[in-house]
């Protein structure tokens, strides 16, 4: 045998076992790792080309379930869910469920993945379930359980519980005052509390239960003392108990602390000084408040109660005043409604479409969103957060 013959077969020999080795002594996992992504890339491929089913049957059943693969489970699940295929969703989350290899904190936070698809589906007592449970024995994940079954009990109108959730979700105040990094999440916790007491003093009027709803009102007062609602159903409350004198002062509490809703408590201001006191001390009333707020509603009540006393002139040339200082198109329509206006065909037509205007002008919006519309939320329909909803002021608005 040749030398190079020898040296040839050896170099074959060497090539072969090296290949020979990387096979057998290769990781295990890189195998199992392009198992995975092969059936994560099929199930992602079946969902965007809107074949739920199959991706649902690709996940459960090309996927292993361990600690590897789980965030893989949970994201095609999410992105399920967010599709608006919530019932593939909630089969890949119960598949889990099923396989009691998890680690208890995992199987936690796939029982809280559930309870967001049952939510999405509108199974809102199995949700409440699975997030009690998680309330329970999850540290790590409470907040954002009681999170959920907060938002739950708002949607069933269940006050007492929303309030208890929300206390939860609450620091002690001594600690809470103390604190300034996180303040912003709290207040918006503090801000729903608020109005979840409001919503029990609402269901305490209806059932003529005026103690409790004044206690309700006291508490939603602790919790923010800027919820102009607040006041306002303390101000109604006090006119059933012919108190005049406290409604002025909620009343006066709503202008100091957000002169925006000023319009909305117009009515209340009227009736409390029904039995309060003659028209010169409503007249200076209603001035004064003008002069803090420039409420155009207000300027609009001193106008037709000047005219109710007769004083026509006086009443026009403080409308035309104050329309000059700040025009908006309430005090507009008032100076083309008056007698003084005329009634030609361009000025009659002028009417016609200011008013028109007015009736389809949004009187609400919310600072939060932007959302617009013509009656008063407390909770905003669209971003659903509490008392972001204000009047609109301006040119268009109060």
């Amino acid at each position: 045998m040749s030398n190079e013959f020898l040296q040839f077969l050896l170099f074959l020999l060497a090539v072969s076992a090296g290949w020979l080795a990387g096979y057998y002594f290769r990781p295990r996992g890189e195998s199992k790792k392009r198992d995975t992504s092969s059936s994560y890339y099929k199930g992602l491929n079946y969902l965007l080309s809107e074949q739920a089913d199959a991706a649902v049957m690709t996940v459960i059943n090309d996927l292993p379930v361990n600690v590897e693969t789980l965030p893989t489970h949970l994201a095609l699940g999410n992105l399920m869910r967010s599709k608006g295929e919530v019932d593939g969703a909630i089969r890949i989350h119960q598949n889990l469920l099923s396989r009691p290899s998890l680690a208890r904190e995992k199987l936690h936070q796939v029982h809280l993945e559930l309870a967001r698809d049952y939510i999405s589906a509108g199974v809102l007592d199995r949700a409440e379930r699975l997030l009690k449970d998680v309330v329970d024995e999850s540290e790590a994940l409470r907040g954002e359980a009681l999170e959920h079954l907060q938002h739950i009990y708002q949607s069933e109108r269940e006050w007492d519980h929303a309030i208890a959730v929300a206390l939860r979700r609450l620091p002690p105040r001594s600690w809470l005052k103390k604190t300034s990094a996180a303040m912003p999440v709290y207040r918006r916790i503090e801000c729903a509390l608020s109005h979840f007491y409001c919503e029990k003093a609402q269901q305490l009027l209806a059932e003529h239960n005026l103690k409790g709803a004044s206690a309700a009102l006291q508490s939603a007062r602790q919790y923010d003392r800027d919820n102009v609602r607040a006041y306002m159903l303390a101000a109604s409350i006090a006119l059933k108990q012919h108190k005049p004198q406290l409604v002025l002062e909620l009343l006066h509490t709503v202008i100091d602390r957000q002169s925006v809703f000023s319009s909305e408590i117009l009515p209340q201001f009227r009736e409390a000084f029904a039995d309060f006191g003659g028209q010169d001390a409503y007249l200076d009333a209603l001035l004064r408040i003008v002069k803090s707020a420039q409420s155009s509603a207000f300027i609009i009540e001193v106008v037709e109660l000047l005219e109710a006393r007769g004083e026509k002139d006086e009443a026009l040339g403080y409308l035309l005043d104050a329309t000059r200082e700040r025009p908006t198109l309430g005090l507009v329509s008032k100076i083309l409604a008056s007698p003084h206006a005329g009634e030609e065909p361009s000025l009659a037509l002028m009417k016609e479409l200011v008013s028109t205007l007015r009736s389809e002008r949004p009187s609400y919006r919310c600072r939060q969103c932007g959302f617009s519309g013509r009656k008063l939320h407390w909770l905003c329909p669209s971003c659903e957060q509490w008392g972001t909803i204000t009047p609109i002021r301006g040119i268009q608005g109060d």
